[in-house]
C-alpha cells in the first residue's frame, strides 16, 4: 500500500503536471518519466543558474567568457525539453533532449578542467541514469554507449593531442568539486525522491481505482439480483393477475347471463323500473367484464404466452366494423364518426381479432374524450423498400393531450388525470394493451396531440404478419 503523501509533495507534482497533455497523465509510467523530465530539466535550470557566480569567481579571460556561455547555453536548453514534453505528448524526444544537454555540458567541463584529472569527469555515469529514468531502458543503453565512447574520444584526446584547453586553476578544484559533488548528490536525491512520490502517487491512483471497481463491480451484482427478483416479482404477479382475471370471468360471466334473463322476465312482466335497474346490472357487470379481458390480455402479453393468429381481411372492412360498433356511443356523446379509405381494398394478414381489439380500444377512447366533435379512421396503404404496411390513424377533436404527457400515456395503470376527481374514468390499461399488441405485430403506435385540439393515434404495421407469429388455427393461415 501506499505511503501517504505530505501536502507538499502533492503540491510539488501538482505544479509539475500543470500544462502537461493529458495523453501523458493517464498511463502511471508515462505520467511518471513525464514529472522526471519536468523535475530534471528544472533542477539543471537551477544548477546552471548556482553554477554562473562559481565560474565567475573560478575563471577569468576567455575561459570565464566561454565557460559561462556554455552554462547559460545549457540552461536555455534545457528549457527546451518541457517544451518538447507538452508539443510532442511523449517523453523520449524531451527525455533525450535534456539527457544531451546533460551530457555535453558535463562533457564540456571535464574538457576544459583537465580531462581526467579533471573532478567532474564522474558526473557522465549519472547520465544513462537520467536517459532510463526519463525515456526508459533503451534510452538507458543507447547513452550508456554514447558516455563509454565520449570517455574513449576524451582519453585519445587528452593523451594524443593537445587540443584540451586548461580555463580552471587546479588550486580551485577542491572548492568547485565540493560545490559540484554536493550539487550532483542533492540533483539525484532529489530526482530519486521525485521518482519514489510519482510511484506513490500511481499506486495510491491504482488503489483507488481498485477500491472503485470492486464497488462498481458489488453495485453491478446489487443490481443483477435486484433485476432477478424484479422478473421474478413480474412473473409472479403476471400469473397471480391471468389466474385471477380467468377465475374471476366465470362468475361474471354467470351474473351477466342471469341478469339479462331477469331482464327478458321484467319486460315480459311490465316491471319496468326493475328492468331499467337490471339493464344497468348487465352494462356495469359488461364493464367489468371488459376490464377483466383487458388484464388478462395484458398478463398474457408480459408472460409471453399470448398468441397471434394469421387471418386475411380487407382493412377498411375492419374499420367499418368498428366503427359500426361504436355508432351508439358516438351518438350519445353527440359526435359524428366516420371511416376515409382509398377506394382500392387494402389486404392484410394479420390477426383480425386483435387489430379489432386495437381499433375499439383506440376509437373509445377517442369518443369518450370528445364531446359534440368528430371521429375519423384514416386507412391507407404504405410501401417502403418493397415491404407493404397498413396504417390506422384515429384522429378526433377532443381535449388533446398535454406535451409532458404523450409518452406516459402507454405506461399500464397511468392515466393522464389521475386525481379522485377526474372527469373520464378507466383504468389506464387500454393503451398499454394496445402498444403491447402493435409491438408483438412487429408495428408501432404514437401519437400527435395539441392540448384543446384534438389528437392522432396512428397505428402502423406490416400488411403481412412477421415470421415470429405462431398462428393459433393452421387453416387460417395464409
Amino acid at each position: 500500500m501506499a505511503e501517504r503523501q505530505p501536502p507538499w509533495a502533492s503540491r510539488l507534482i501538482a505544479l509539475l503536471e500543470r500544462g502537461l497533455p493529458p495523453s501523458l497523465l493517464e498511463d502511471h509510467e508515462m505520467r511518471r518519466r513525464a514529472l522526471l523530465i519536468e523535475g530534471t530539466a528544472w533542477l539543471v535550470v537551477l544548477a546552471c543558474a548556482l553554477t554562473v557566480p562559481v565560474i565567475a569567481a573560478t575563471t577569468q579571460g576567455l575561459g570565464r567568457v566561454t565557460s559561462l556561455a556554455a552554462d547559460l547555453g545549457t540552461l536555455a536548453l534545457t528549457l527546451v525539453g518541457p517544451w518538447l514534453l507538452r508539443r510532442r505528448g511523449t517523453s523520449a524526444a524531451a527525455g533525450h533532449w535534456i539527457t544531451g544537454c546533460v551530457f555535453a555540458g558535463v562533457v564540456y567541463a571535464v574538457s576544459t578542467t583537465g580531462a581526467f584529472a579533471s573532478p567532474y569527469w564522474i558526473l557522465l555515469a549519472v547520465v544513462p541514469f537520467l536517459a532510463a529514468q526519463m525515456a526508459g531502458r533503451s534510452a538507458g543503453h543507447l547513452w550508456s554507449a554514447i558516455c563509454l565512447l565520449g570517455i574513449g574520444s576524451l582519453f585519445a584526446a587528452d593523451h594524443f593531442t593537445d587540443v584540451l584547453p586548461q580555463f580552471h586553476d587546479p588550486a580551485n578544484y577542491a572548492t568547485t568539486t565540493a560545490i559540484y559533488g554536493a550539487m550532483t548528490i542533492l540533483a539525484v536525491h532529489g530526482l530519486s525522491h521525485l521518482a519514489d512520490l510519482a510511484k506513490d502517487e500511481a499506486i495510491a491512483r491504482a488503489e483507488a481505482a481498485s477500491v472503485q471497481l470492486e464497488h462498481a463491480d458489488l453495485e453491478i451484482e446489487r443490481a443483477r439480483i435486484l433485476a432477478q427478483q424484479a422478473v421474478a416479482a413480474s412473473s409472479a404477479k403476471s400469473a397471480f393477475m391471468a389466474t385471477m382475471s380467468h377465475e374471476l370471468r366465470t362468475p361474471l360471466n354467470a351474473v351477466i347471463g342471469y341478469a339479462e334473463m331477469l331482464v327478458e322476465d321484467a319486460e315480459a312482466e311490465g316491471l319496468h323500473d326493475m328492468r331499467d335497474d337490471l339493464v344497468k346490472i348487465v352494462g356495469a357487470s359488461q364493464h367489468l367484464l371488459g376490464l377483466i379481458d383487458d388484464v388478462l390480455d395484458l398478463s398474457r402479453v408480459e408472460a409471453a404466452k399470448l398468441d397471434l393468429r394469421r387471418d386475411r381481411f380487407a382493412a377498411e372492412e375492419l374499420a367499418r366494423e368498428v366503427t359500426e360498433a361504436l355508432q351508439p356511443l358516438a351518438r350519445t356523446r353527440g359526435n359524428q364518426l366516420e371511416v376515409r379509405a382509398p377506394p382500392a381494398s387494402i389486404v392484410a394478414c394479420l390477426d383480425r381479432g386483435r387489430l379489432r381489439q386495437i381499433l375499439i380500444n383506440l376509437v373509445g377512447n377517442a369518443l369518450k374524450f370528445t364531446a359534440r366533435g368528430r371521429v375519423t379512421v384514416h386507412v391507407r396503404g404504405e410501401t417502403v423498400d418493397l415491404a407493404h404496411f397498413v396504417v390506422f390513424a384515429v384522429e378526433d377533436t377532443g381535449i388533446g393531450i398535454r406535451d409532458g404527457d404523450h409518452r406516459r400515456i402507454f405506461e399500464p395503470f397511468t392515466q393522464v388525470d389521475s386525481s379522485p376527481r377526474r372527469r373520464y374514468e378507466g383504468t389506464g390499461l387500454g393503451l398499454a394493451l394496445c402498444k403491447n399488441l402493435v409491438e408483438m405485430m412487429g408495428g408501432t403506435i404514437g401519437v400527435r396531440s395539441q392540448f384543446g385540439h384534438g389528437s392522432v393515434f396512428t397505428v402502423r404495421l406490416p400488411a403481412e404478419a412477421p415470421g415470429r407469429y405462431e398462428p393459433a388455427a393452421p387453416d387460417v393461415a395464409c
